[in-house]
């Protein structure tokens, strides 16, 4: 009877180390694998993000309106300057985003101060138009 009964508690032992054995290793492939699954939804999340911030951009730069040609080279750089913020701060009031926003607008003040020193260009009044057309388009904000 000794025998039967240390027959059947060493059967047991080892059965159960067995299935503990099994259960560790199916939870350790089980963690593996949600933890790829996380990782691969949060790549997922993060490029669908990235496209919407693009689009939000897109759409807003076809809402501001376009940099004026003009003859003197740093006077068109100062346009295509002001008309990047300019979409900077409407993509940024779009997106809910007030430190981009605010940035972008600080830019803008630091270009229409900066504006004064072409004021002995034939051009001046065409970009200082300009100016006072993106300033009225970013107030309707």
């Amino acid at each position: 009877m000794k025998k039967v009964l240390l027959l059947a508690v060493v059967g047991g032992m080892i059965s159960f180390t067995s299935c503990k054995k099994e259960t560790n290793e199916k939870m350790a492939n089980d963690v593996e694998q949600t933890t790829e699954n996380a990782g691969d939804a949060i790549s997922d999340a993060a490029s669908d993000l990235a496209e919407g911030a693009d689009a939000v951009f897109e759409d807003t730069k076809a809402l501001v309106t376009d940099a004026p040609q003009l003859e003197n080279a740093e006077l068109q750089e100062w346009a295509n300057k002001l008309h990047d913020e300019a979409v900077k701060a409407k993509a940024s009031a779009t997106a809910g985003n007030a430190d981009e926003m605010n940035e972008a607008i600080a830019n803008i003040t630091s270009l229409s101060e900066s504006l004064v020193n072409f004021k002995d260009n034939a051009e001046y009044a065409k970009a200082e138009a300009y100016y006072n057309e993106i300033k009225a388009e970013l107030e309707q904000l």
